[in-house]
């Protein structure tokens, strides 16, 4: 059984009897975390609890970081056990158990913690503040602010730690002396080493519950994945495709880091942040498969199998990635992840379509531009990963041109899109995006909001139709600290004076919201929203590449 002492613990680190299972994500913790665990620690506080998978059974591993380095992107190197060797994997708690082999063995961004002997006073201090100050420093800092500073004292975590809990007070007096410190700063170094030299020994500060502690009945595979999801409580939100990721790593080693280094290369030079998780979907789509992980999980013969089978479509989904956002920014205009609604997987079915079909013709990279914006605009694929699955297999796999007529089928049955205009109904931020040719968030000093541009609720007194009032043709967006101000003014007024020491709109901010000051005269509200409608909808038609006739043929019955 393994002890619930720091000590131990650490030692199990140490020798490779404790591991990080495949499925788990980064350690992604900063400094100040680890400092208020310090704290905790001497404080006396419990931190919590963490659970642990003892298994026999062969798995892939990593070793938890010796140093924890912030600067460079973390790519793993796994390992995998031989049957029979009991290991024990973690399912929660990664990030405190990182944290505290960090501290107490290893380094952060190749500096050790060091406490300052002479805090830990909790006057004048709220509970929720340290009251022991700590620092990652190197010995030559250390020495530097000790020699510098008044009142401070900077030790080596790793030197207080190899003190005897029976030598603390002793090796504390003698600390005292060296100093030259009084009865108060003598206190506080007794103090700190007593609490030290205690820390390793306590079984108290942290929990260790174990999953299948003696081996007898092993819990099923699955059941363990479900356990990781539901009891991850720190870092990362885990999903259920870390486990399937370990699944696949036992035949096919290198896919973790192969995956890491392919969504750093599709996300360089781009605003998107397409994941891990994408890019394996976009795999398995590719291999014909399901990409509902927990589905997946279950059988591990067909995990087995996919392992083998998934690295061949690496090279073609990393390059249709790279043209699908290349598409989305040239043709679609989309520089913002705010606009790819319903998420990547939105996404999914057009990076299989480049895969199958890598030679695109422009009026084919025209066809799949119109299709893109349907997809989000509707969210038909958004949390519908069944009906994504689906569309995929059947329409995409064999088909040499993108089937634009079976999308419009599915959001015309699902949403009862009848034309372009109600298309556009289903979704005012890319309305709105279409409007200005494209719009990036990135690049304006404050995230651009989104209201009415006649106020509503003086529209509604006046009895006009929710659907004339909500409108995409009265919306516009707008800076963050003009919304402040916005309330119920008439847009007359308000689009000169926006607020106080902010600057009136002007004609061209007009222009590219394109209205322009005769669209805003009181009484003018349905024929804006008429004129305005219609010069959206003549934007959108430039970016599509469609006429509105064409489009509105096209979702005919």
């Amino acid at each position: 059984m393994l002890e619930n002492t720091l000590y131990r613990l650490l030692n199990s680190i140490e020798s490779r009897e404790l591991v990080l299972p495949a499925m788990q994500r980064p350690f992604v913790w900063k400094n100040d975390r680890l400092y208020r665990l310090m704290d905790s620690l001497l404080r006396g506080f419990p931190i919590g609890a963490i659970m642990l998978w003892k298994t026999a059974t062969t798995q892939r591993f990593r070793n938890f970081p010796t140093d924890i380095d912030e600067t460079i992107d973390q790519v793993f190197t796994f390992e995998t056990s031989s049957n029979n060797s009991n290991k024990y994997l973690v399912l929660d708690g990664q990030q405190r158990l990182t944290s505290l082999y960090c501290m107490f063995k290893g380094t952060y961004n190749s500096k050790i913690l060091h406490i300052n002997i002479l805090s830990g006073d909790s006057e004048e201090k709220d509970p929720g503040n340290e009251y022991y100050e700590c620092q990652f420093l190197t010995e030559i800092e250390a020495n530097n602010i000790n020699e510098n500073q008044s009142g401070v004292h900077f030790l080596s975590v790793k030197e207080l730690l190899k003190i005897n809990p029976i030598n603390a007070a002793r090796n504390a007096q003698k600390k005292s002396l060296e100093l030259d410190l009084d009865d108060e700063g003598a206190s506080k170094v007794a103090n700190v080493f007593i609490r030290c030299a205690n820390i390793l020994g306590n079984s108290k500060s942290l929990q260790v519950i174990v999953v299948d502690e003696d081996l007898q009945d092993p819990t099923p595979i699955e059941e363990i994945l479900e356990i990781f999801v539901r009891v991850n409580s720190g870092g990362l939100v885990l999903q259920k495709s870390d486990l399937l990721m370990s699944l696949l790593d036992l035949t096919w080693n290198d896919i973790q880091p192969e995956l890491q280094n392919i969504v750093k290369a599709i996300n360089k030079d781009n605003p998107y942040q397409i994941t891990r998780d994408d890019v394996l979907k976009s795999l398995l789509l590719a291999e014909g498969a399901e990409t509902r992980f927990d589905r997946l999980v279950s059988d591990r013969n067909r995990v087995e199998d996919l392992s083998k089978k998934l690295p061949i479509h690496i090279a073609g989904i990393e390059k249709s990635w790279k043209l699908l956002l290349v598409i989305l920014k040239d043709r679609c205009k989309i520089y913002s992840e705010r606009f790819l609604r319903g998420g990547h997987n939105s996404l999914l079915p057009f990076v299989v379509y480049i895969y199958k079909n890598p030679e695109l013709s422009d009026s084919e990279k025209r066809r799949i531009a119109f299709s893109v914006y349907i997809t989000l605009i509707t969210g038909v694929f958004g949390s519908a990963e069944s009906r994504m699955n689906s569309f995929t297999r059947k329409q995409i796999s064999n088909n040499s041109e993108f089937p634009l007529d079976k999308l419009i089928e599915l959001v015309k049955a699902k949403f009862g899109v009848a034309n372009l205009d109600s298309l556009l109904r289903h979704s005012l931020d890319l309305s709105l995006n279409l409007a200005h040719g494209g719009i990036s968030l990135n690049n304006n000093p404050e995230d651009l909001q989104r209201d009415h541009i006649f106020p509503r609720s003086k529209r509604i007194a006046e009895k006009y139709s929710s659907d004339k009032v909500n409108h995409y043709a009265n919306f516009h967006f707008l800076r963050a600290v003009d919304n402040l101000n916005k309330t119920d003014i008439e847009p007359d007024i308000w689009f000169k004076n926006p607020g106080k020491g902010i600057p009136p709109y002007s004609e061209n901010d007009l222009s590219e919201r394109l209205l322009t000051w005769n669209d805003l005269t009181p009484g003018n509200f349905l024929n804006m929203i008429e004129i305005r409608g219609k010069k959206i909808r003549e934007k959108a038609c430039g970016i599509f590449g469609y006429t509105e006739e064409e489009i509105n043929n096209l979702f005919k019955d």
